[in-house]
């Protein structure tokens, strides 16, 4: 079975919460989110999607890495937001 990421959804148009299970995302980029403890959540802004990341002991908008997809897979997406929390957290 492929390995899932736990993230959090915020629907449009009210940005309803919803915890959703992503398959679409490389193994590599699950195993750093869960085992450095950082909640990943995204958000339909549109025309793009908004993805953020934060460490789970410090959930304030300060310390969350944000990327846009752009267009790009969801793959591409979550890569990037890994390289750029590597930078940030570790």
């Amino acid at each position: 079975m492929k390995p899932v990421l736990d993230v959090t959804y915020y629907q449009r148009p009210y940005g309803t919460k919803i915890q959703i299970m992503m398959s679409n995302v490389d193994e590599e980029e699950i195993i750093f989110f869960e085992n450095n403890n950082i909640n990943v959540s995204m958000e339909d802004i549109g025309n793009d999607f908004a993805v953020y990341a934060c460490l789970a002991s410090d959930l304030s908008e300060e310390s969350e890495i944000l990327v846009f997809a752009n267009g790009r897979s969801c793959e591409e997406t979550m890569k990037d937001l890994r390289v750029k929390c590597e930078k940030e957290f570790l």
